[in-house]
């Protein structure tokens, strides 16, 4: 199974199949190895442990092994607009798994953004708040609204570990207040060496697919600095 939901080869097709393909996903976005059982029955059974019922009339068990190769790190991107559409498209082909997270369905879903390697639909708060991202993840925020983009790099911020990337599309102004604001709720001593806004490597143009370029040479350029400091 590949990040983006392609497979080769089979485990018997139908429901399960579909359902391996979904945890195989799953597992490389998390990099965690492990079995995972399906009990195949079209009755509703109560199961004991960690068993997922698959509606299948064929009936039996089966047991998947999960093994993760070559884990790629997470670019989180917040916000399916314009400019988030256009960054998970320079993406898609670079090495990256890409999560975009949008609280509006009309973007969250695989006909408005078919480039994510995952789509979540959730309030930005809540999300942001609760996930537990890998440690080598990346952040990029291009939300519709300034509060929004605050609270998410307020959240990714209180989980008080060392990301390679937060970044936040925004005017000098409003990243000097994004900065200020931070500053005032979590003290002074917060380590904002990683955040970048204005976001992206300025590399010319004022499109949304060139500030994406921008914003993807900007990832690139920082996962492979980050890379070499931790070989």
């Amino acid at each position: 199974v590949k990040s983006d939901g392609t497979s080769i080869g089979t485990v018997g097709g139908g429901a399960i199949e579909e359902e391996v393909i979904e945890e195989g996903i799953g597992r490389i976005h998390s990099g965690e190895n492990g079995t995972k059982e399906y009990l195949l029955s079209n009755k509703k059974e109560s199961v004991k442990g960690d068993v997922t019922v698959v509606p299948m009339s064929c009936s039996g068990r089966v047991t998947v092994f999960y093994e993760v190769h070559g884990k790629l790190p997470n670019v989180y991107v917040f916000g399916g607009g314009h400019v988030g559409h256009a960054l998970l498209y320079h993406l898609k082909p670079l090495n990256f798994f890409t999560v975009l997270v949008d609280n509006r369905d009309e973007f969250a879903n695989k006909g408005a953004n078919p480039n994510a390697s995952q789509i979540i639909l959730s309030k930005y708060d809540d999300y942001s708040k609760n996930f537990n991202p890998p440690d080598d993840s990346f952040f990029v925020i291009l939300t519709h609204g300034h509060a929004y983009d605050y609270i998410i790099a307020k959240n990714i911020y209180l989980k008080e570990r060392e990301f390679p990337y937060v970044g936040a599309i925004a005017s000098k102004s409003k990243a000097a207040s994004i900065v200020r604001k931070l500053k005032e709720e979590l003290g002074e001593d917060i380590n904002l060496s990683k955040f970048y806004s204005p976001v992206g490597l300025k590399i010319g143009g004022s499109t949304a697919e060139e500030i994406a370029l921008g914003i993807a040479a900007e990832i690139q350029s920082v996962y492979y600095q980050h890379l070499k400091k931790v070989e």
